[in-house]
C-alpha cells in the first residue's frame, strides 16, 4: 500500500498546480479582451466553487508569487472591464456588456488567489500591510458579490473575511521601543478595527437580503457605533445600511423591525459631529426620517401622531430643515393621517409647501400629488390651495411673456388643468361658484399674461367643461358655455372648436341665417370643416343657397369618409331628392351607390347610377381614362354583389344578369382600343363573372351566343393581359403573364366545346375560321407566358398542342418565339424532355412558312438557327438533316427552280457543317465526317461564287484526309 503523505502531498500539489494553470489561462484570454465568451464563466464557477479557498501547505508555499501576481493582474483586469463599462455608459457608446456574474466570479476569484498568498507565508501574514491589503480586496469582493445579488459568493468570501477578523485583535507588542512605534501600533490598530466594523456590516448586509432577521441583529450588536464615529464615512455607510434594512422589511408590512432599524440609522449618524458629515448626510437623514415616520404611521401603537411630529420637530430645529419641502410633506402626511383632520393646520402646511419650495419638476410634481391628496378630505381647501399655488408661484414663473420656458408652461398648464378636473368632476359645490373659480384663473392668466394654453391642454380643459355644460343646469349652463369659448382656448383642438362651431350652425340653420351659418364655417380649421357632420350642415346650407359647387364638394368629402359610417351620405341624398338641384341629386346618388348603404333596392340604385355614368363617359370621351375607372367601379360593385342581386325571383335575376352582362360586353367592345388594356380587362372579368351565372334554360340560341360571348371576353382579356405583362419587367408584369394563362385555358375549353357543336360546313363556317385563329394566337400567347413565368415543365405540352393544330396560316409569326423559347430553356437549365419536340415544332414552321411565301431569307435565317440549336445541343443528326434539306433548297435555287440561296449564308452554313467533319476526323470518327462533308461541298458547289468556296473546302478536305493517312501511317 503507498503511503497516506505522498499520496495527499501529491494530491494538494496537482490541486495548486490546476488552481495556477486556470488562472494564468484566464489571464491570457482576459488580454484579449476579444475572446471573451460564456464558457469563460463557468469554467471560474467551477473553479471557485471546487478549488478555492486554498489551504496553506508547503505546496502552496513555493508558489507564493505566483498566486499574488495572478490574481492582482485578474483583479485589475475585472477593475478595468467595469471601469470601461462605466465609461461606456457615460459617453453613450453601445460597447457589448458582459454578464455581470462573470465580473463578480472575477474579483471574487482574484481575491482569492491573493488570499492564497498571505497565510502561507509568515513574512506576509504578519506584514500589517500585506494583511490590510487582503483584507480590503476581501471585503470590496463580498461586497461587490452583495450588490450584484451573489450571496452564495458573498459567503464563501465572508468565511475568508472571518480569520481576517479574528486575528485583528491579535495584541501588539508589550513592551513599545518607542512613542512612534506606539503611534504606529495605534494607527495599525485603528485602521483593522474599522476593517472588521467593515466585515460586520456586511455580515449584517448579507443576514438581511438573504431574510434572516435575527443574524442581522446578531451582528449588528459586535458592532460600536460610538468606534463607527471615528469614520464619518464607515458612520454614513452604516447609516444608509440600516436604511436599507429598513426599507426592505417595511416594504414586507414589516412595521416594528422597519421602525427598529430606523432607529438604528438615526443613532449612527447622531454618533458623528454635523460638521464632521458629508454633503449627502441630510438627505439621507430625510430618508431615514420619511420611511421611520411611514413606518409609525402603518404599523405603528401608542403615540405615534406625536412621535412622529416630534420627529419633524427634530428636523426644523436641530438641523435646519423647516424650509425643505421633504419636512413639510411629512408634516401634512401626519396630520391627514389624524382623526379627526385639523384642516386649518393641513391648510397651512399646504400654504407653506407651496411658497417656500423651489420650483423644480420634483417639487411641482410632490405639490401636485399633495393638493390631490387634499382633495379627498376638503376639495374646498384643495382649490384654494390650487388657486394660490397657480397665482402666486406658477404665473408669476411665466412672466414675462417673452421668457419662454417650456417646462414653466407645461406645470401651469398641467395645474390649471387639474383645477378643471377637480371642480368638473366633483358635485360638492355649486355650479355657478366653480365655474366662477375656473373664469377667475383663466381671466388671471389671460390679463397677467398675452400667452394661451397649448393645444393638449386646451383640449383637456375643453373636454371637461363641454362634459359638465350637458350636465349642468339651466342657470349656470350659459356660463359653461361662455367658458369654451374663453380668449386662453385659442389653440384649441379641431375638434373642440368643431364641436363650437356646428352648434353655431346648426343655430343658424335653425333660424335659416345662411350667412351667419356660413361665416360660422369659414372660421373653423381645414380639419374641422371638413368633417362629415360639418360638411353635411354645410350642405344643406348649399342647397337652401342653390350653390352648386359647394354641394358636390360637401358630397365628395362626405363621401370619402363614409366607409364606415354612411348615416350623412344618406341624409345627404334624401336632402338633395327634397331639393330641386337635380345635377347634385345625380351626384349624391353616384356616391350612394359607390358605398352602397342598407335601405335602398341595391339592382335599381346600381342600374340607374351605372346608366348615369355611362352617359357621363360618352359625353367626356377627352379625358376617356379617367372618366371609365368609376364606370369600371361601379360594375366591379355589381358583380360583387351578385349574391345580393339573385335574392330576387328567377325572371328578375335573368333580367339582371342579361343586363349587366350585355352592357359590360358592348361596351367593352366600344371602348377596347380607347381605354387602358388593365380598365378593360376588369370589364370584362366582369361580363364573364355575370356569363358565368347566368340561366342555362333559355334554348340553344341563347346558350351559343352566351358561349361566343364568353370565348370574346377571354380572348380580349388574355390579349389586353399579354399588353400589360410586355409593358412592363416588374411583378406586375409576372401577375399578368399568370393571370393571361388562366383565361387561355378557360378560352381553350370553350374553344373545344364550341368546336365540337359546330364542327359542320354551312353558316358556321366563316365563324369556325375565326375561332380557331383565335385559338392560334392564344396557343402563341401561352408559349410566351410560359417563356416569361420559365414555366418549363409546362412547354411540352404547349409544343404537342401546336403540333396538332394544322388549321392555319400563320406558322411564321411562330417560329422566331420558338427559337427563343428554345435558347432560354437551355440557358436555365430546363429538362430534355420539355425541349424534347421543340425541334419538330420548328422544323413545322419552317416548312409551313415556305410552302405559304417562298421567302428565302426567312427560310435560310431560320435553317441557320435551327441547325445552331441542334448542333450545340448535341443532336447532330438532325442538325445534319438541316444541312441536307438547306442543300436541296439550294440547289432548286441554283437551277432557278425557286429564289436564291443567300450566299452569306450558304457559306456560313457550308463553312460550319465542314468544321463538324474535321471535329469528327480529328476524334477518328471517319465515318461519321463523310457525311458531314458531303453535305458541306454539296452546299458549296451552289455557291454563286465561282467555284472558290467548293475549291477551298475540298483543298481542306484532301489536306486532312493526308494528315490522318500519315497518322496511321506512324501508328
Amino acid at each position: 500500500m503507498a503511503p497516506v503523505r505522498p499520496a495527499k502531498s501529491l494530491a494538494i500539489q496537482h490541486n495548486v498546480q490546476q488552481v495556477l494553470d486556470c488562472a494564468s489561462k484566464i489571464n491570457s484570454r482576459l488580454r484579449d479582451r476579444g475572446s471573451l465568451s460564456e464558457s469563460l464563466e463557468a469554467e471560474l464557477n467551477d473553479a471557485v466553487k471546487r478549488s478555492l479557498p486554498l489551504p496553506p501547505s508547503t505546496e502552496l508555499a513555493g508558489e507564493i508569487s505566483a498566486f499574488d501576481a495572478l490574481g492582482s493582474q485578474i483583479w485589475n483586469a475585472a477593475t478595468n472591464i467595469l471601469r470601461d463599462l462605466e465609461n461606456a455608459a457615460g459617453d453613450g457608446s453601445r460597447k457589448q456588456r458582459p454578464q455581470t456574474r462573470l465580473l463578480v466570479l472575477l474579483r471574487v476569484f482574484g481575491f482569492f488567489l491573493i488570499d492564497a498568498a498571505h497565510p502561507t507565508s509568515i513574512r506576509r501574514t504578519k506584514d500589517h500591510d500585506q494583511r490590510v491589503r487582503t483584507f480590503k480586496i476581501a471585503l470590496k469582493a463580498c461586497r461587490f458579490s452583495l450588490d450584484h445579488g451573489e450571496f452564495e459568493l458573498a459567503l464563501k468570501v465572508l468565511e475568508r473575511c472571518s480569520e481576517y477578523a479574528s486575528t485583528a485583535d491579535e495584541s501588539f507588542p508589550i513592551v513599545r521601543i518607542s512613542d512612534a512605534a506606539q503611534s504606529d501600533d495605534v494607527n495599525q490598530q485603528l485602521v483593522l478595527k474599522q476593517l472588521v466594523a467593515e466585515y460586520y456590516l456586511l455580515r449584517l448586509t448579507y443576514a438581511w437580503k438573504t431574510d434572516c432577521l435575527d443574524l442581522a441583529d446578531h451582528f449588528f450588536a459586535k458592532l460600536n457605533l460610538h468606534e463607527l464615529a471615528g469614520s464619518v464615512i464607515l458612520a454614513e455607510k452604516a447609516a444608509d445600511l440600516f436604511h436599507e434594512a429598513a426599507k426592505s422589511v417595511a416594504r414586507k408590512k414589516l412595521w416594528d423591525p422597519a421602525i427598529k432599524w430606523c432607529e438604528r440609522a438615526v443613532s449612527a449618524l447622531d454618533e458623528c459631529e454635523i460638521e464632521d458629515l458629508s454633503h449627502d448626510a441630510p438627505e439621507l437623514r430625510l430618508a431615514i426620517t420619511a420611511t421611520w415616520i411611514e413606518a409609525l404611521l402603518t404599523g405603528g401603537t401608542g403615540e405615534i401622531r406625536q412621535r412622529a411630529l416630534n420627529l419633524i420637530e427634530q428636523l426644523e430645529t436641530a438641523y435646519g430643515m423647516s424650509n425643505r419641502i421633504a419636512v413639510s410633506l411629512m408634516r401634512f402626511q401626519i396630520l391627514t393621517a389624524s382623526k379627526p383632520v385639523d384642516l386649518a393646520q393641513v391648510d397651512a402646511v399646504v400654504a407653506q409647501m407651496t411658497r417656500q419650495a423651489v420650483l423644480t419638476d420634483k417639487s411641482f410634481k410632490t405639490i401636485m400629488q399633495t393638493v390631490n391628496k387634499l382633495r379627498r378630505i376638503s376639495l374646498h381647501s384643495a382649490l384654494v390651495g390650487l388657486t394660490d399655488f397657480i397665482t402666486t408661484r406658477l404665473l408669476p414663473d411665466c412672466v414675462p411673456d417673452d421668457a419662454v420656458d417650456e417646462r414653466r408652461s407645461d406645470r401651469l398648464e398641467r395645474a390649471i388643468v387639474t383645477y378643471v378636473i377637480f371642480v368638473t368632476t366633483s358635485d360638492e359645490l355649486p355650479a355657478r361658484d366653480t365655474a366662477a373659480g375656473v373664469k377667475f384663473i383663466l381671466d388671471e392668466v389671460s390679463h397677467r399674461t398675452t400667452r394661451t394654453l397649448s393645444a393638449r391642454a386646451t383640449h383637456a380643459a375643453q373636454t371637461l367643461i363641454w362634459k359638465k355644460t350637458g350636465a349642468a343646469d339651466a342657470e349656470s349652463s350659459d356660463e359653461w358655455c361662455q367658458l369654451l369659448r374663453h380668449a386662453v382656448f385659442e389653440s384649441a383642438g379641431h375638434m373642440n372648436k368643431a364641436k363650437i362651431g356646428r352648434k353655431a350652425i346648426a343655430a343658424a340653420l335653425s333660424r335659416n341665417d345662411t350667412n351667419a351659418a356660413r361665416h360660422t364655417f369659414f372660421e373653423l380649421p381645414g380639419t374641422s370643416q371638413n368633417e362629415s357632420i360639418t360638411r353635411y350642415l354645410i350642405f344643406k346650407v348649399a342647397l337652401r343657397d342653390g350653390d352648386y359647387e359647394l354641394a358636390i364638394q360637401c358630397l365628395a368629402l362626405i363621401a370619402k369618409h363614409a366607409e364606415k359610417d354612411a348615416t350623412y351620405l344618406y341624409a345627404c341624398v334624401l336632402e338633395a331628392q327634397q331639393s330641386n338641384m337635380r345635377q347634385v341629386a345625380v351626384a349624391a346618388l353616384q356616391a350612394l351607390s359607390e358605398r352602397q348603404p342598407p335601405g335602398v333596392h341595391l339592382p335599381t340604385l346600381l342600374r340607374c347610377t351605372a346608366r348615369l355614368l355611362v352617359s357621363e363617359l360618352d359625353a367626356n370621351t377627352q379625358d376617356i381614362d379617367r372618366m371609365s375607372e368609376p364606370v369600371v367601379l361601379l360594375f366591379e360593385r355589381a358583380a360583387k354583389n351578385i349574391p345580393a342581386l339573385m335574392h330576387g325571383s328567377d325572371a328578375q335575376w335573368r333580367l339582371e344578369s342579361q343586363w349587366w352582362s350585355k352592357n359590360a360586353y358592348n361596351l367593352a367592345l366600344r371602348l377596347c382600343a380607347d381605354i387602358h388594356p388593365e380598365h378593360l380587362v376588369r370589364l370584362l372579368e366582369v361580363c364573364v363573372r355575370f356569363l358565368d351565372r347566368s340561366p342555362l334554360d333559355d334554348g340553344p340560341t341563347h346558350q351559343h351566343d352566351v358561349q361566343q360571348r364568353r370565348m370574346l371576353c377571354h380572348f380580349l382579356t388574355a390579349s389586353a393581359l399579354i399588353v400589360l405583362g410586355r409593358s412592363d419587367e416588374s411583378s406586375y408584369s409576372l401577375e399578368c403573364y399568370s393571370r393571361a394563362r388562366g383565361h387561355i385555358t378557360t378560352f381553350m375549353t370553350c374553344c373545344a366545346d364550341w368546336t365540337s357543336a359546330n364542327d359542320m360546313k354551312g353558316p358556321a363556317e366563316a365563324q369556325r375560321h375565326i375561332v380557331l385563329a383565335r385559338k392560334f394566337e392564344m396557343l402563341k400567347f401561352d408559349l410566351e407566358c410560359i417563356l416569361k413565368l420559365k414555366q418549363w415543365d409546362q412547354l411540352d405540352k404547349a409544343v404537342t398542342d401546336f403540333l396538332s393544330f394544322t388549321e392555319t396560316d400563320r406558322w411564321d409569326s411562330l417560329a422566331d418565339l420558338v427559337i427563343i423559347i428554345h435558347e432560354h430553356a437551355r440557358a436555365d437549365g430546363a429538362t430534355p424532355s420539355a425541349t424534347a419536340r421543340i425541334h419538330e415544332l420548328l422544323q413545322k414552321c419552317i416548312n409551313m412558312t415556305w410552302k405559304k411565301d417562298k421567302d428565302i431569307r426567312k427560310m435560310s435565317r431560320w435553317l441557320r438557327l435551327t441547325f445552331s440549336i441542334h448542333l450545340h445541343d448535341g443532336n447532330p443528326d438532325f442538325a445534319l438533316k438541316v444541312v441536307q434539306q438547306a442543300a436541296g433548297v439550294v440547289q432548286k435555287g441554283y437551277n432557278h427552280q425557286a429564289d436564291v440561296y443567300p450566299l452569306d449564308e450558304l457559306c456560313w452554313l457550308a463553312t460550319t457543317a465542314f468544321n463538324k467533319s474535321i471535329d469528327c476526323l480529328n476524334t477518328g470518327d471517319s465515318e461519321g465526317a463523310a457525311p458531314w462533308t458531303v453535305a458541306a461541298l454539296d452546299l458549296a458547289r451552289y455557291a454563286d461564287d465561282s467555284g472558290s468556296l467548293h475549291a477551298n473546302l475540298t483543298h481542306r478536305k484532301e489536306a486532312a484526309e493526308e494528315r490522318m493517312r500519315a497518322m496511321s501511317a506512324r501508328a
